[in-house]
């Protein structure tokens, strides 16, 4: 596990529904900083978060914001070593931002979540950990079907071009028998879509872990992997959403 040093933080517009890069969180020796991007001037429906009103400033703690800190399991609570397996991060060293961007910092009362950006290596390589969403309005068949998966098996990933609610869904699907599984998170969905629509075969989706006794957001994790040349990375999230406000 290499240990996160940043995430950047997703909102969703509640008029168009697009999701925007807000934020980054970055953890330093001395604590954490917080920037906003320029994701947060594309809506003017973005509300600044409580306590960071200047846009322009630079927000630094030396504990973690109360806005990040409020959405992890205290490792006090009794159920805190089950939520680290769910994430599939125990007996790793791991830190908060480790945290925060496996299990997407998820609120019922916000729409907000925190990710890592999909990052290449020299030759355009990648690997990208996220749990389905979506498990939760699948028929029994489809939760039964998820409960049989194995690790390492592969599934499709499917446009869902006349979904009415998100129009860049992607679907997962199972093989043998075909069966939806659940949705990519809709902070992403955008990228997967692209990189489908321009170079379907640079991309897999497998099952990472599968964890029955979660609740549904975290119990199917999934890694997309592959490679992405230069056109693909190009057609991405655009770089300027990213880029912090000065």
């Amino acid at each position: 596990m290499i240990n996160s040093n940043s995430v950047y933080i997703a909102w969703q517009a509640p008029d168009t529904r697009d999701w925007h890069v807000v934020g980054t969180l970055q953890k330093r020796d001395s604590g954490y900083t917080f920037k906003y991007t320029n994701g947060a001037l594309k809506s003017t429906k973005f509300i600044k978060f409580s306590g960071m009103n200047d846009v322009h400033e630079t927000y630094v703690s030396e504990e973690l914001f109360p806005l990040f800190k409020n959405r992890i399991l205290s490792p006090k609570r009794p159920e805190y070593p089950q939520f680290i397996k769910w994430l599939g991060l125990e007996d790793k060293n791991i830190n908060s931002l480790d945290i925060l961007a496996r299990s997407g910092g998820l609120r019922n009362t916000d729409q907000l979540q925190i990710f890592q950006r999909i990052e290449t290596d020299a030759e355009g390589q990648f690997e990208y950990f996220f749990f389905l969403h979506g498990l939760g309005y699948l028929n029994p068949l489809a939760n039964e079907r998820v409960s049989k998966l194995q690790q390492g098996e592969a599934l499709r990933l499917c446009l869902d071009l006349q979904n009415s609610y998100d129009k860049n869904a992607v679907i997962a699907r199972a093989e043998n028998p075909a069966q939806i599984v659940g949705y990519c998170p809709r902070y992403l969905a955008h990228d997967i879509k692209k990189i489908l629509l321009n170079s379907p075969d640079s991309v897999a989706l497998t099952v990472e872990k599968i964890s029955d006794d979660a609740p549904y957001n975290y119990r199917l994790l999934c890694k997309l992997s592959g490679i992405l040349d230069a056109n693909c990375k190009m057609m991405l999230t655009p770089e300027d959403e990213f880029n912090v406000i000065e």
